[in-house]
């Protein structure tokens, strides 16, 4: 360890944070648990090593995300200026100047920002056209995969290649050749996360080649075995456990004798593994019986037998779940892998094949995806594999190299750090800070493996130290004791990757929360099953949403303290300080309609996953039938859809016409049988559109098919009065959209477009613009993913009943960064597929590694609360839940048995529920449990409650009122005649109303936008009996404005216009400024929500920059003591000067604007106007075009400025940014 300096009485950091801070001279891994200060640590670091005479640009700090980096580089920024105003040594305070200078272009960024730096400075190293751009658009990536691959397939056609032939029947169904494209795609993803992707795909078929017995196989000893070993050591310990019940009477001895004969089968099981008898295991299992479980019918008995059963009966399931791993004897399992050794080979070849075509594709365009960028910036710093003078650059350049978020790397972008660090016999620089168990983006191949690695090597000092920060600065002691509580007995090194030891476990490092049992954890649980004659809750989601909706009524409505941590005092809780944590966003739009009931406000940005939104199913499915009638689930969904309307009945006697064949024969047979009904006339109506649409999707294209539908079944008008309607306009007009980009590739036709949306929901890409939804004091909903690094008051996680997700594990395929690639190989003559061991190995590391990141999940949503914790789901019972929970029971090992936490078929409130079954708090829920379990003593505390529909019912009446209905009132007929004159009133200021005694400047310009309109003296102003738009201008109101949610597109002009005159009112005058303070500036206005990130992208950066190079910017410079910038007047005019043909007299007008700027000299003035139009033509054209455009508004200025100031307006300059022209009137 380097010597630390002593640590002041009044610093406030932790001992472990002050080592993080300062300790240097070797590689240093900070596992820092959540809410333990990393950020500031890694900041103050920094700061420290600044002041140490370090310059910003010797540093590399990467980040995970773009807004880390931002926020990275704003708190240094932060603390560099408090250094320059505290510090009195002048060379000092210069240095500090200085780095705040260099800061802009500083290397704190994420990795592939980096990586572009690396290629833009080095691309000549490996012959790279520098003139490439980004491939940021999902759509335009997927296409030309898809372009290349149909390519690629075609070619394999052609040439009779008998292997290719071979591939495709194993991996494709007899209908479609599709399976084998997504394979070789799938493959390509996965292979380039490794350094090496076609090295790695070389040695696929190498566990596929061996001469080696089964039981000498790699892959069997190293993975397989010991899984079965854990298995049965489970099931004997459940079976013993039973026993024990069983011997504890007398009247229990069948079923002791049972077990006893079940626990030999067991044993003997065992020492067939052990001795790797393998044929003699094989032959065992397929003989196994588990016997007959005794009846028992006196009370007690059968009272002490449901506490037998259950565990008798998941001894049973772990064991047969071993004839899985054995469905045939081991000798022909190795046969069946050496068959398979031809398919894997021409899959890796294939898979090469393609990624070569796709990479010649990309350079011939001059594009790059994100993964091009860690793959070149490799190739740059290695060179041939000693390095090269890119590495050598950096490595001299870096004095340390900072990584944030470092459990979050892959094994690519480690090779990458690799090179710019210091080499191995120097003293370590690199500097990394995470924690391993907040690892949850495997989805984009991180992983967490390395962190752990560096953990365990570092914690003997091999390679480096190793710093943990355990406090947790962020939580009450209830929330931190009941995640202890939790992942003490659920995380280790077989299912969650890292041991939850001591060092591990949370210490609350802030202890001002006042004391209170109010904040301890709930359990809200639903009984999906319950006998009621009233059916008010249609499933168990609506049930879980109720309850949460209940409960933070209660919460609002009791004024619930919580404690204020920078007011140092309580106060009641306000929705925002609320968040519903959810596994998906599937079930958002329930949320938002359960929430609505209860009229508690919500906030929720991305609705629900894009392809789960009803009327995106809806519309391709029509879609689907469109293209094919004869499909019977797409068909069937549009019938039912409000597109069609028709009732399940309806649909059921439809059927009827016709049993057997296809539902579309059954609705034509139903047609052609049937007289006019209603039922008839509606699917009469269908079926002409059907084949109207039919026929237009022929020669359309498929945005106009698509508006199209939309126009003829009014689809956008009813989404749009639907709960969050303005978020399913918004995914229909994005299906448009895509359906845009897809008509600009090389494929064409419906069906394609089908294809490629299916390839779009397999790969669950959301193409949906998600919609803000800016609510000040609302409940807020986001996916677990979301809310990582984030910190809430109150948090409810819902949904932890979900059975986790292995849809991967269902493919004839699965990859594994280090086993490589496991194939079903699937029989030619009998057409039956076999899982090889490949195969069952890779599946079993895989749910493993699933099981852990999900394990992982639990523990970030759990410390997202500060303060308060509750869980919902939902069993269909009490004594269901029990059954599931109750294996944990009579552990004496702290930590469950592996087997009870590797259950596929579980959910997080399984996990959750076995490890409160030992804690003396779950005795008040379930009484059985004191019985007979093994107490735990743990600081946690908990209460869980049961709801069903009845208590929800209950509740649900008291707390939501019914709604009075208003009476209906009628007017007398004595009133009639009276009511008829006050109808025929007609107002003597008719023309008055239709404009506002209120005017903007930004409106009364529109009227000038017309040159035809234009006269010498003064615009000839617009009759007031003239329409013109009414969202655009105010002065003429005689039709209604649109809807908001048809105003709302992608950002408009307008908006961005207006950024641009936000950021040029902002920027400091005195000095010219550069790309880098101008991209500073940018985004300090983008944190403090000027505007948003999105519109900050589009500013024309360039041409503010180049309007401060002109002579009327560098005046502005030289004058920034009398210029006056965005300058708000007002001023009456009379109406008749604006319009022509108001009549009425003293009708003043009061305009107000804002002015971009002025130069106030000593006996004149000089105004100029930003514009930011697009604007086409020759010079002389644009000043034209201009003056015409703008003259009204300019005068306008000028008056007002004249009659504000008495001074005459000399100059006036119109600054064009868009042509970079400036004109003078």
């Amino acid at each position: 360890m380097s010597k630390i300096p002593l640590k002041p009485q009044n610093e406030t950091f932790t001992d472990t944070q002050w080592q993080a801070i300062f300790d240097k001279g070797d590689n240093i891994l900070v596992s820092a648990s959540a809410g333990s200060g990393k950020t500031t640590v890694l900041v103050r670091r920094v700061i420290e090593k600044l002041k140490a005479g370090t310059t910003i640009d010797s540093l590399l700090i990467v980040t995970f995300t773009e807004a880390a980096a931002r926020e990275m580089k704003e708190r240094i920024q932060v603390a560099l200026q408090q250094a320059i105003n505290q510090e009195s040594d002048e060379q000092k305070r210069q240095h500090f100047v200085r780095q705040l200078q260099l800061l802009p272009t500083a290397n704190i960024s994420t990795l592939h920002a980096f990586c572009l730096t690396v290629i833009r400075r080095f691309y000549y190293l490996i012959d790279l056209d520098p003139n490439f751009r980004m491939m940021t658009d999902e759509t335009e990536i997927l296409l030309m995969k898809e372009e290349i691959w149909t390519q690629l397939r075609d070619q394999q056609y052609e040439a009779n290649d008998e292997a290719f032939f071979r591939l495709t029947e194993n991996f494709s169904s007899d209908r479609s050749d599709e399976g084998v494209g997504d394979l070789i795609l799938s493959l390509y993803d996965f292979a380039r996360a490794n350094p090496d992707p076609v090295n790695w795909l070389a040695h696929l078929s190498d566990h596929y080649i061996g001469k080696e017995t089964f039981a000498e196989n790699i892959l069997y000893q190293s993975q397989i075995k010991p899984t079965l070993q854990e298995n049965l050591k489970t099931a004997a310990h459940l079976l013993q456990a039973a026993q024990d019940y069983a011997r504890s009477d007398e009247a229990m001895e069948k079923a002791a004798q049972l077990i006893d004969t079940e626990l030999g089968m067991v044993e003997t099981l065992k020492a067939l593994l052990d001795a790797d008898d393998v044929d003699g295991f094989y032959e065992q299992i397929q003989t196994l019986r588990f016997g007959r479980y005794p009846a028992f019918r006196k009370p007690e008995q059968k009272e002490l037998s449901q506490e037998i059963k259950p565990l008798r009966d998941d001894a049973k399931k772990l064991v047969e779940q071993l004839k899985a791993t054995f469905p045939y004897p081991p000798a022909e399992m190795m046969e069946l892998l050496h068959r398979s050794a031809p398919v894997v080979e021409k899959m890796a070849a294939m898979t090469e094949a393609f990624m070569k075509a796709f990479q010649e594709r990309k350079l011939s365009k001059g594009r790059l995806d994100f993964n091009d960028l860690e793959h070149f910036t490799l190739q740059i710093l290695q060179g041939d594999g000693s390095g090269s003078e890119a590495s050598t650059y950096y490595r001299d350049r870096f004095e340390e190299v900072l990584v944030d978020e470092y459990q979050d790397v892959n094994r690519l972008q480690e090779a990458i750090l690799y090179w710019v660090r210091q080499v191995d016999h120097n003293p370590g620089n690199m500097f990394m800070v995470g924690d391993v168990k907040q690892s949850i983006y495997s989805f984009r191949l991180a992983d967490p493996t390395l962190f752990i690695e560096k953990y365990l090597a570092f914690e003997t000092e091999n390679g480096g130290r190793r710093i943990v920060l355990a406090e947790n600065f962020r939580s009450r002691s209830d929330v931190l004791d009941f995640t202890n509580l939790v992942f003490q007995q659920l995380m280790d090194e077989r299912v969650g990757q890292i041991p939850y030891d001591e060092a591990a476990a949370l210490i609350t490092g802030f202890p001002d929360f006042p004391e209170s049992e109010a904040f301890a954890t709930e359990l809200l649980l639903y009984e999906k099953e319950h006998e009621s004659e009233e059916q008010l809750i249609d499933d168990k989601t609506e049930g879980e949403m109720q309850i949460t909706a209940l409960k933070i009524r209660e919460l609002i409505e009791s004024n619930f303290m919580i404690y204020d941590k920078k007011a140092k005092t309580n106060r009641p809780i306000t929705y925002n300080d609320i968040v519903l944590l959810t596994p998906t966003r599937k079930n958002n739009l329930v949320i938002l309609d359960v929430f609505k009931q209860f009229g508690i406000p919500m906030a929720v940005n991305d609705a629900q996953n894009y392809f789960q939104a009803t009327e995106i199913q809806t519309v391709v499915s029509l879609l689907q039938i469109i293209d094919n009638p004869y499909q019977d689930i797409p068909l069937v969904a549009v019938l039912r859809s409000p597109i069609v309307g028709l009732t399940e009945d309806q649909l059921a006697e439809i059927r009827l016409a016709n049993r057997s064949s296809d539902y579309y024969d059954a609705v034509l047979d139903y047609h052609g049988q049937q007289e006019a009904s209603p039922l008839w006339q509606t699917v009469d109506g269908f079926l002409t559109k059907l084949e109207q649409w039919r026929e237009e999707a022929r020669r359309l294209p498929i945005p106009t098919l698509l508006w199209q539908i939309y126009e003829d079944t009014a689809y956008l008008d009813y989404v749009v009065g639907l709960p969050a309607g303005q978020q399913r306009y918004a995914n229909l007009a994005a299906l448009v959209h895509r359906a845009e980009k897809y008509e600009k590739s090389s494929f064409r036709g419906l069906y394609q477009f089908i294809r490629f949306i299916e390839k779009m929901q397999e790969k669950n890409k959301d193409l949906a613009e998600p919609l803000a939804t800016p609510v000040e004091d609302a409940v807020r909903v986001m996916t677990v993913h979301a809310s990582k690094g984030l910190e809430f008051p109150v948090v409810f996680l819902l949904d932890t009943t979900k059975f986790f997700n292995y849809q991967d594990f269902q493919k004839r395929y699965i990859f594994e960064e280090q086993l490589g690639a496991g194939i079903q190989y699937v029989e030619p003559a009998e057409n039956l597929k076999f899982e090889t061991l490949p195969f069952q190995a890779i599946k079993q590391v895989r749910l493993k590694k699933a099981l852990s990141e999900e394990m992982r999940k639990l523990y970030v949503a759990l410390t997202r609360a500060e303060q308060k914790l509750f869980l919902v789901g939902s069993y269909k019972n009490q004594a269901d839940a029990f059954k599931t929970w109750q294996s944990g029971l009579t552990q004496s090992e702290m930590v469950l048995d592996p087997a009870l936490r590797l259950v596929a078929r579980g959910s997080l409130m399984d996990w959750v529920g076995r490890t409160l079954m030992r804690h003396p708090d779950m005795e008040a829920v379930f009484s059985e449990a004191s019985e007979r379990k093994r107490t735990i003593d743990h600081p946690a505390h908990f209460r869980l409650s049961w709801w069903n529909q009845e208590t929800i019912t209950q509740e649900v009446q008291e707390t939501l009122a019914p709604v009075e209905e208003p009476k209906r009132l009628i007017a007398p007929d004595s009133n009639i005649d009276d009511l008829l004159k006050r109808l025929a009133y007609r107002y003597p200021y008719q023309k008055a109303t239709q404009t506002t005694s209120y005017q903007s400047v930004s409106e009364l310009k529109r009227l000038y936008n017309d040159p035809d309109d234009q006269q010498t003296t003064l615009l000839e102003w617009r009759s007031v009996s003239e329409k013109t738009n009414p969202q655009q201008y105010r002065y003429v109101q005689d039709e209604l404005a649109k809807p908001k949610f048809l105003q709302e597109t992608k950002p408009l002009a307008s908006s961005i216009g207006t950024a641009t005159h936000t950021v040029l009112q902002m920027i400091p005058l005195g000095m010219k400024p550069t790309q880098d303070t101008l991209a500073l500036l940018i985004a300090e206005l983008v944190k403090k929500q000027f505007f948003s990130d999105e519109i900050a992208k589009k500013i024309d950066r360039s041409s503010i920059l180049w309007f401060y190079q002109t002579e009327l910017g560098e005046l502005l410079n030289q004058s920034s003591d009398v210029v006056k910038r965005e300058q708000p007047f007002s001023m009456l005019k009379e109406a008749d000067t604006i319009f022509e043909g108001f009549d009425e007299p003293d009708a003043p007008l009061l305009i107000h604007g804002i002015i971009d700027g002025y130069i106030e000299l000593a006996d004149e003035i000089i105004l100029y106007d930003f514009k930011t139009d697009d604007v086409f033509g020759s010079q002389a054209q644009i000043e034209q075009k201009m003056r015409e455009r703008y003259y009204g508004q300019l005068k306008l200025y000028c008056q007002a400025l004249e009659k504000a100031l008495n001074k005459p307006v000399k100059q006036t300059y119109l600054v064009l940014l868009k042509p970079k022209m400036i004109v003078a009137f």
